[in-house]
């Protein structure tokens, strides 16, 4: 169901591979729940010139690029025919580089949404959207959903990473306005509060970190002035952030990971953080990336 918060139009960039089937599934999926209009991107960049599309626009007297835009239309078309025919799309090809110009057709459709999917491991084709997910994350001045798995349902239970800053305070509202009906739980992964030294307990050492951690939650939770925050769950645990997520992913695939990136201080531009950058590497879940609010 569609609410003022939900996105109009949703941007899915896709390279047309068995890697991005998940991506167009969810984002026919959200448009389907949001009520929204789905522009599918596929980028094309120059090829060399004893490329088959070369071949055939000296036989048919088009350009090479002209060709070889036709030919990717119709497999954006046949991947979209069938389950999807009933969604109000908008195919596009575009030349130019990958990240530039998903950014660039993104701003010019209004689109509130970026959906692609992720290759990791693999030999990648020409036009690689796998590579360009840490730039998209880094450049799109609207949330960019990472799809890694196969979407068999709609996001119930969403957890939302913090820092317990201002940013973080951005993150979880907007998680919680696209995905109004989901669980929401509050993410934080916390050290030691002060240097181990020989002698103290680790135990007591750990403890400690958590009754800081759980301190800080709570005056988070009370600084956001947000209804719904009282329901909100709570995940605190010692160790890597990459590391205590991937776990997560590998027992509970089906939930949605939020991360937020901040602005980048000194110059125009985002920053994902070590603590983002490791998650977004590291996760097995789907993952959102929120920009900041802008200013």
């Amino acid at each position: 169901m569609s609410t003022p918060a939900t996105p109009r139009h949703i941007l899915l960039a896709t390279d047309l591979s068995s890697r991005s089937d998940r991506a167009l599934d969810r984002a026919a999926r959200l448009t389907r729940e949001w009520d929204a209009r789905l522009v599918a991107l596929t980028v094309v960049e120059p090829e060399p010139a004893e490329a088959p599309t070369s071949v055939l626009s000296r036989a048919s007297g088009l350009s090479s690029g002209a060709v070889r835009r036709a030919m990717v239309e119709q497999r954006l078309r046949a991947d979209l025919a069938g389950e999807h025919a009933d969604l109000a799309l908008v195919p596009r090809v575009e030349p130019g580089p990958v990240t530039d110009t998903v950014l660039t057709v993104a701003s010019a459709e209004g689109c509130g949404l970026i959906v692609t999917g992720v290759a990791r491991n693999e030999a990648l084709s020409r036009v690689v959207l796998g590579s360009t997910v840490d730039a998209l994350a880094r450049r799109s001045p609207v949330p960019l959903l990472v799809v890694r798995n196969r979407p068999r349902a709609a996001y119930s239970h969403v957890i939302v990473a913090s820092d317990f800053t201002a940013a973080s305070r951005h993150t979880l509202r907007t998680a919680a306005m696209l995905f109004p009906q989901a669980e929401l739980t509050l993410f934080h992964a916390f050290n030691n509060p002060y240097p181990a030294i020989a002698g103290v307990d680790t135990a007591r050492v750990r403890a400690d970190g958590l009754a800081q951690a759980q301190r800080e939650a709570e005056a988070f939770i009370q600084s956001c002035e947000w209804p719904e925050a009282g329901n909100l769950r709570t995940w605190l645990e010692h160790g890597d952030a990459g590391l205590l997520l991937n776990a997560h992913g590998q027992a509970h695939p089906a939930d949605l990971v939020v991360l937020g990136t901040q602005q980048r201080r000194g110059v125009l531009g985002l920053l994902l953080g070590s603590v983002a950058q490791r998650a977004l590497e590291m996760a097995e879940n789907d993952v959102l990336v929120v920009p900041p609010a802008a200013t």
